[in-house]
């Protein structure tokens, strides 16, 4: 008889994975089960635990779970934490009358999607257990932290068949399983004097568990910031894109310790998130040097909408353009936004005042990664090689001087010019725009900016081997319509060859 366990979340989720674990699961249960109102029923109710207890253990036998997407949320509020450290570090200023002083934690959690019901499910457990599991499911008021409050109750039906399904898989997100022993391990932590020594971890085991809904996960994770100081916004001179982009990634390597402390499930988890967090956030392998693969992409969105478009900086967007259906690299992205907002920009050493906080409407996380057929840069591409070599130039140069005497001979130059300079920016666009099976019909090289408000390139500053090619503004349009955010040519992580849907009516 197949066991199902619906949790209904009251007020979001607040645990460092989603799905939740079906450990927490059993620990919630196994609380509820040591409350007073059990005692009479001891006996029964341990043995219907110990039952779920060695479903992890068999193949078929681990439970599924049925669970709507669920985004990170910016902090609503903070916690404190009494720090009960009087020595170190010593520089911090005590509560006089209590000694202590109070560590400021922010409050993050999961907005889950409606219903915002989890289900477990287990195919074959024995009828008798049934209602026992029901009974103590009942007692439950939170699963997780103690804020995750939620409403359980347990059937002996499969649930609904429409919700995503995570399944045990050979890879995927790494989810806590009870193992044999776990019920013996609460126990002794519960009954655990808090001046003892901490228990050694044990009775739970990690289990990859996989979607079964990766279509719906292959959009590019983004998510767009405003720039604000003293209550009003910041804006940035389009031209000067490492103004704003280099105090960005300065805040997203200082925020990787937090996302790994966050999203590692155990210890020995923890190198590997470490090395994963660095390569999705700043785009550095474990030497330290910068990797070729796609990481998180630093887009300043310049000031195109509305009836005075004036082209500066008050927004930028944040997308991984390398997550595909990873939804781990996902969860990396989802942690760095909620630890963003609210933190402050600092530039060689000097803080700015410049805060960073979620849109609050999303006309321009709509605008970015809407559907669209035609797409314009906003910042310039900057292209991927030298468009001809010192020889082709020189040759070039000579061509166009002597136009009026030999017209085809200069021709022909420009002809192998724009025939080259199509090639790399169709080369950008297709590595751009790869996996999502749709042709480029038009390319168009566009001498000015192609938007209202958008700066010609070339007064783009560039800096180092950023600023060895040329750069150019180009309009493009595909065969079908395809969803952004799209950044095309090298530089594309950090702010160069950003498009925009453009409305071709």
């Amino acid at each position: 008889m197949p066991l199902a366990i619906r949790v209904q979340f009251l007020a979001g989720y607040s645990g460092r994975e989603w799905p939740p674990s079906p450990a927490r699961l059993f620990k919630a249960l196994v609380s509820s089960a040591r409350a007073g109102w059990s005692h009479s029923n001891r006996k029964a109710i341990d043995d219907s635990l110990r039952v779920l207890e060695r479903q992890g253990w068999s193949e078929g036998t681990k439970p599924e779970i049925l669970a709507p997407h669920a985004k990170w949320r910016p902090p609503r509020q903070r916690r404190f934490v009494p720090n009960n450290s009087k020595n170190w570090p010593t520089e911090r200023k005590l509560n006089p009358e209590k000694g202590i002083d109070l560590e400021p934690e922010p409050m993050v959690g999961r907005d889950i999607e409606a219903p915002s019901t989890v289900w477990y499910w287990w195919p074959d457990v024995d009828a008798s257990h049934v209602p026992i599991i029901r009974d103590v499911s009942r007692h439950v008021s939170s699963l997780g932290k103690g804020e995750d409050l939620a409403v359980l109750d347990a059937f002996d039906v499969e649930p609904p068949a429409d919700a995503m399904r995570w399944r045990p898989a050979a890879s995927g997100k790494s989810l806590e399983l009870p193992e044999v022993g776990c019920l013996d391990v609460c126990d002794a932590a519960f009954a655990r004097d808090l001046n003892e020594l901490p228990l050694a971890a044990a009775g739970v085991r990690a289990v990859p568990y996989a979607s079964d809904a990766r279509g719906a996960d292959r959009e590019v994770p983004t998510f767009v910031l405003g720039l604000w100081r003293n209550g009003k916004r910041r804006s940035w001179d389009a031209r000067l894109l490492r103004q704003v982009v280099g105090p960005v990634r300065h805040l997203l390597d200082e925020i990787r310790s937090e996302v790994v402390d966050l999203l590692a499930s155990s210890p020995s988890d923890r190198l590997a998130m470490e090395a994963l967090v660095r390569r999705v956030l700043v785009g550095h392998d474990d030497s330290d040097k910068p990797i070729s693969e796609p990481h998180l992409a630093i887009l300043p969105l310049p000031s195109v909408l509305g009836p005075y478009p004036d082209g500066r900086v008050r927004r930028i967007a944040l997308a991984d353009f390398g997550a595909g259906d990873d939804p781990t690299r996902r969860a990396i992205i989802e942690t760095a936004q909620v630890l963003l907002h609210g933190r402050e920009l600092v530039d060689n050493g000097r803080r700015t005042g410049v805060v960073l906080d979620t849109e609050p409407d999303g006309q321009w996380l709509r605008a970015i990664t809407e559907r669209s057929r035609t797409w314009a840069t906003v910042t310039p591409l900057v292209q991927q090689t030298k468009e001809l070599t010192r020889d082709e130039w020189k040759r070039l140069i000579e061509a166009r001087r002597n136009a009026e005497g030999e017209p085809a001979k200069a021709a022909a130059r420009e002809l192998h010019l724009q025939k080259r300079r199509r090639e790399l920016v169709e080369r950008s666009i297709r590595q751009a725009i790869a996996g999502r099976g749709a042709s480029i019909e038009s390319i168009e090289v566009v001498a000015g900016g192609p938007l209202a408000g958008v700066h010609i390139a070339t007064q783009y500053r560039a800096n180092g081997y950023l600023g060895e090619t040329p750069k150019l503004h180009v309009r493009v349009t595909f065969d079908r319509p395809i969803a952004g955010p799209i950044a095309i040519g090298r530089g594309r992580h950090v702010g160069f060859g950003v498009l925009w849907p453009v409305d071709e009516a």
